[in-house]
């Protein structure tokens, strides 16, 4: 047997004196006091493995010590072996009555002491290898009273909330929840332990956890209820969601965006247009939209030249420019390689369409500054009112997308850079 650290409570010198120097022989080591007082408060700040306590002391006494040492919240499972005298039943009865686990009779008979020790260990080794399993599962176990006091920390809950197990051990399981969950708690609680109607055990669901340095976090919490012969307790099985939410937000963006620019991709661009068109439909005066197709000029000539890098960048560049030509609140989407469509809401007379075509083409005929050198594009831009179209993403696209290969073909040209090709707009 490994060595121990034993609390032993005896008043009486000459037992106290002969039992203590009997387990140091034997390689323990001992904690000896003479008083009820003295035994719970070397119990609050030293770790023990084991209690032997005598009955009978002066102060609060052997049993009333014995009662005050298990309310005290610990990691695992302390043994208390009481002493008492010589067939002394009521004392026993007690003494169990009190929380003891054990117990063994005056005179002590070192045989005997070693027994009881030694079957006491065999128990609490069971427990402390339940606990070292409990302690490395991945996922955090929190074992809490009837009354919400935290009885069990593992480690991977010291991981996740960022309390060492000793800091929580007794505390309320609501200082790891945010506001207003930790004020409802309790109620909760009461609520389940008088009525047994439970509205989260045996349910797992995503909640939010407080971690220590004030940070909340996404988690999923199963809880479950567990009865013993010394009643029932609650088993919390919390996972952190902190990085799987942040997934499913990156995969729900890319589902609906552009990687490279950012920008709303094809899918979103078409979900826009149809719900634009669907109020434009049963609000036509109010709800009128147009679209603006613009396909770069010169951009392939870039990619063949310079590699996809500086593609990307350009690109990316091109994305911010369209953003600054329009208002915020307008619509701007990547729909293809080198292709953006841009939607206006509100009924925009001719004149006002051509002036925001005008500006597009007069920012991205501007040169485009990178780190690898200087690169030049132009824009062709085809536009199409939703008024003067058929109700329909389809048509009014294509719409967009015939006058752009018309400005693209020889329309009316608005800006000539260089030997760029013509960068245009044209009213479809």
């Amino acid at each position: 047997m490994k060595p121990l650290n034993i609390l032993l409570a005896d008043d009486t010198a000459s037992v106290g004196e002969f039992v203590s120097a009997y387990l140091r022989e034997a390689g323990h080591n001992v904690t000896l006091v003479q008083s009820g007082e003295a035994a719970v408060s070397a119990y609050r700040s030293q770790t023990f493995d084991l209690v032997l306590m005598d009955v009978i002391m002066p102060g609060i006494g052997g049993l009333e010590a014995v009662k005050q040492i298990k309310a005290i919240p610990m990691p695992h499972w302390v043994p208390v072996i009481i002493i008492t005298g010589l067939d002394n039943e009521e004392d026993v009865m007690s003494g169990f009555l009190a929380g003891a686990d054990d117990y063994i009779v005056k005179p002590l008979k070192p045989v005997t002491l070693d027994i009881r020790i030694r079957s006491m260990m065999r128990i609490a080794a069971i427990q402390r290898t339940a606990t070292a399993v409990v302690d490395n599962v991945i996922e955090a176990v929190i074992r809490i009273d009837r009354v919400g006091r935290i009885m069990q920390f593992n480690r991977a809950a010291e991981r996740i909330f960022g309390y060492e197990a000793a800091e929580v051990i007794g505390k309320n399981v609501s200082q790891l929840m945010p506001s207003p969950y930790r004020e409802r708690h309790d109620d909760y609680i009461a609520n389940y332990v008088a009525t047994g109607q439970a509205k989260v055990i045996g349910i797992g669901r995503e909640v939010t956890g407080l971690r220590r340095n004030g940070e909340t976090f996404p988690m999923h919490l199963g809880i479950t209820e567990a009865a013993t012969p010394d009643g029932k307790f609650f088993i919390g099985l919390v996972r952190d969601l902190t990085e799987e939410v942040k997934l499913r937000a990156q995969n729900e963006f890319l589902a609906h965006h552009d990687g490279l620019t950012g920008l709303p991709n094809r899918s979103a661009c078409w979900s826009h247009l149809t719900q634009r068109l669907n109020v434009n439909r049963a609000h036509r005066e109010a709800a009128e939209c147009t679209v603006f197709f613009c396909d770069l000029d010169g951009f392939k000539g870039i990619n063949d030249r310079h590699g996809h890098a500086a593609g990307d960048t350009v690109l990316r560049q091109v994305s911010q420019r369209l953003k600054e030509s329009l208002f915020v609140r307008d619509f701007i989407a990547r729909i293809g390689g080198d292709e953006f469509l841009a939607v206006v809401d509100g009924s925009l007379t001719d004149v006002a369409a051509q002036e925001i075509g005008e500006r597009i083409v007069e920012a991205l005929a501007q040169p485009i500054e990178t780190g690898a050198g200087t690169y030049q594009v132009g824009v062709s831009v085809g536009i199409a009112h939703s008024r003067s179209q058929p109700a329909s993403v389809e048509s009014l696209v294509d719409a967009a997308d015939h006058a752009m290969y018309r400005a693209k073909t020889g329309g009316q040209m608005t800006k000539k850079v260089g030997c760029v090709r013509k960068s245009c707009w044209w009213l479809g």
